[in-house]
């Protein structure tokens, strides 16, 4: 078990966590956990009593949230988005319909926690990495509400109102976990449209907005970022909170992700 004592770092308070990271190149079998590695990850916090950080990669899949199960058409939704390739499953967390893929990267903040009123807190500390990693690219990130965009919350990050990165959280089981997704070069137009769709056809009136939404390489100056770029930035924006220590999946907790996955999965 990490030791939670603290560690000066400057004017910052540094922490010890487990960093999991899941890379562009992985395997199939491993980018196939992706959609249930932060709660695997978080299960070991809880047990632990350990902060663990995690980075990774995905192949494209749609995740949704507790609201999107009580959509009267869902099942003929799922079997469209299914037959277009994009398995879906379901958050432990709030939120609602989002597309993970190559063009965007994903992160994760886990630490032991009980107690439903460190909700506004856990947003605010455990994405400061994330924050301070797009202030390292010249991204001026801040949380905010983007009114329109799909998966709306008041604790995504935006820039100059359009939202870059949702986030959600989960208390439960011992844990907290704070993770969402960076939309490197994501398709804003393209998703929004894919969603949009995929709502209709579940049968809701949710109309959304795909100006409200942008991709980092979007952004004025950021043409030329790439996932393995901004992959590099939040490993040294976590560092600026957390003593990262590398520790890939153990074979018992593959076995965890491996039936969080079946759980997980939505199907039709």
């Amino acid at each position: 078990m990490l030791s939670i004592d603290f560690i000066a770092k400057g004017r910052v308070l540094v922490t010890p966590a487990r960093l999991v990271r899941l890379s562009l190149d992985a395997s199939p079998e491993e980018l196939a956990l992706s959609p249930v590695l932060a709660e695997t990850v978080a299960r070991w916090s809880a047990d632990n009593a350990a902060t663990a950080v995690v980075i990774r990669h995905q192949s494209p899949y749609i995740l949704l949230g507790p609201k999107d199960r009580r959509l009267p058409r869902l099942a003929d939704a799922v079997r469209w988005l299914e037959a277009l390739g994009y398995p879906v499953f379901m958050r432990i967390g709030g939120g609602s319909a989002v597309l993970l893929d190559r063009d965007c990267i994903s992160f994760a903040v886990s630490q032991p926690c009980r107690d439903l009123t460190r909700w506004e807190h856990n947003f605010r500390t455990m994405s400061q990495g994330v924050i301070a990693a797009l202030h390292q690219l010249g991204i001026p990130a801040e949380f905010g509400r983007a009114v329109g965009s799909y998966c709306e919350g008041p604790y995504d990050l935006v820039v100059h109102g359009r939202k870059i990165a949702g986030i959600a959280q989960a208390i439960r089981q011992g844990f907290a976990l704070v993770s969402g997704m960076l939309l490197v070069q994501q398709d804003p137009l393209a998703t929004t449209q894919l969603l949009q769709e995929f709502y209709q056809r579940a049968g809701s009136s949710i109309v959304l907005d795909p100006a409200a939404v942008t991709a980092l390489n979007q952004l004025p100056g950021m043409t030329g970022l790439t996932t393995p770029s901004v992959e590099a930035a939040l490993v040294e924006g976590f560092s600026a909170y957390y003593q990262l220590t590398p520790q890939p999946l153990t074979t018992a907790e593959i076995r965890i992700a491996q039936t969080l996955l079946v759980e997980r999965r939505l199907t039709a």
